[in-house]
């Protein structure tokens, strides 16, 4: 963190906004948007949602624009050290001047309404009017995309869709990456009631991309775009890939055409694009690339150039840190941010895939895999753990710095109730898997890192998982202790 005031206090003045808590609505932000002069509506939007993969896609999204000379504007959620990382022009982050300046000037807009932190104005439930952190902080990217007059603004959604803060304006194209659950005391525990909110980013008349196969999120997004006339193009159906690992409904086209693997191969209404190689691992990452290329064919419908080598030049350079994120190859250390199951279970593949040798195939065979934890107390933690832990030969329990993590004892009791056999611990149950299984439990993520460090060897590998906070803290120190 920058130690210069002019920078420090208007971070400060965003966390203390914290205090309002995660609230769902547009009823404080489109009258603070209102008070900016509505920047949205100045801007060509591409709304990103889904449950995972929403960041990936909308960095894919932005990444080929930049190479195809437009100047795009990048909004995510949540930053892993440094607020900047949310807002990007052309994979630059926006500079601690402006982020100063932006804070200053909705601050005092807020004040004038009456909506100040220390403001005395009477004003009706003034604290129901606040706007929460994420709120602030969407504001402030559609007014800075909007003064700096970029081409396109991408935006990923927070939370849900229907009631999140980015859904304001008339997106060219939604896209919604796929539904799973998470977020269910807010968002609902059936698909289909997660699928009604993330619809709600469809517009009246627009378009949706979606990755989605569930027959019950399909009926629901089905449903929405029949109820909006909405254009709906669906993964497998409208677009397709082929990893030539598989052969798939619609997708017989590409099997002779993949030559090399980690390539894959892209077929849609404009585009059919192979031998195309992605900056980051994980199979699951050509479903996202596949959403992404959908929604560029919109725009190239709409009359915006986007050249193949556009395409293979952006994939190629994307960088998206946290995840499936190698720091280290001797021991390997894998940083990702899986925070539900869904998430746990596509980074269960792709360790799998690495322990293979089927991602990097020049990395040497990989003896023990040591898990660094830390997860948010409002997540399905067992979900998560029983995905990973019985890969693990050593789990490190910790707890990054925020209120929302899971104390130590939370998560081991969720590991025994995963049906896990821990070395030195009496035999319970049937158990699953690894009957030498080491825990250890350490406070601080910092020290966690370190400590699974010391205890690797070379042939060993090192992830680090379980949620954002938990990655950034990982990251942040690894950088440093690795220099």
């Amino acid at each position: 963190m920058p130690k210069s005031s002019r920078y420090t206090k208007p971070i400060q003045y965003l966390s203390s906004l914290e205090k309002y808590g995660m609230k769902l609505g547009l009823k404080r932000i489109k009258p603070l948007l209102k008070s900016l002069g509505n920047p949205q509506d100045k801007l060509s939007i591409i709304h990103i949602g889904g449950t995972n993969g929403k960041g990936s896609t909308s960095a894919m999204i932005a990444s080929i624009l930049t190479e195809a000379g437009y100047r795009a504007g990048l909004y995510t959620s949540p930053h892993l050290v440094r607020f900047n990382e949310r807002i990007k022009i052309n994979g630059q982050e926006i500079s601690d001047k402006k982020v100063a300046e932006l804070v200053e000037r909705i601050r005092q807009r807020l004040e004038a309404r009456g909506l100040g932190l220390k403001s005395k104005t009477p004003v009706p439930s003034p604290q129901s009017l606040i706007p929460t952190f994420f709120e602030f902080a969407t504001a402030m990217a559609f007014l800075y995309f909007a003064e700096e007059k970029v081409d396109f603004a991408i935006m990923e959604v927070g939370l849900g869709g229907r009631l999140d803060a980015t859904n304001v304006g008339n997106p060219l194209v939604s896209v919604i990456t796929n539904i799973a659950r998470d977020h269910q005391a807010i968002l609902g525990r059936r698909i289909k009631d997660i699928a009604f909110e993330k619809a709600g980013i469809i517009k009246k008349g627009g378009v949706l991309i979606s990755g989605e196969t569930k027959p019950a999120a399909l009926k629901v997004l089905t449903a929405e775009c029949k109820n909006k006339k909405a254009i709906f193009y669906r993964f497998d159906r409208d677009f397709f890939i082929d990893e030539n690992t598989r052969v798939k409904a619609g997708a017989l086209w590409a099997r002779s055409r993949v030559k090399k693997e980690n390539h894959f191969a892209f077929k849609g209404r404009r585009w059919f694009l192979s031998n195309l190689t992605l900056n980051l691992l994980g199979r699951h990452q050509y479903k996202n690339a596949s959403c992404a290329l959908a929604a560029l064919e919109i725009l190239q419908g709409k009359g915006f150039c986007i050249p193949e080598s556009a395409v293979r030049k952006g994939f190629q350079n994307i960088f998206w840190p946290g995840r499936l994120e190698i720091l280290r190859k001797k021991p390997l250390i894998v940083l990702d941010c899986a925070h539900n199951p869904a998430g746990a279970e596509v980074l269960r593949e792709a360790l799998v895939d690495l322990r293979k040798r089927k991602i990097i195939s020049h990395i040497g065979h990989i003896r023990h895999i040591f898990l660094v934890l830390g997860i948010m107390a409002d997540k399905d933690i067992k979900g998560i753990l029983s995905r990973l832990a019985p890969l693990a030969s050593i789990i490190i329990l910790t707890r990054p710095k925020t209120e929302r993590a899971a104390p130590l004892d939370i998560l081991y009791r969720e590991l025994i109730k995963c049906g896990m056999r821990i070395a030195g611990r009496p035999r319970s149950g049937r158990g699953i898997k690894n009957p030498k299984l080491k825990i250890k439990f350490i406070n601080d993520v910092a020290d966690a890192c370190k400590a699974a460090l010391s205890m690797s060897k070379a042939d060993d590998m090192i992830c680090i998982t379980g949620s954002v906070f938990t990655v950034g803290e990982a990251r942040d120190a690894l950088l440093e202790m690795l220099q």
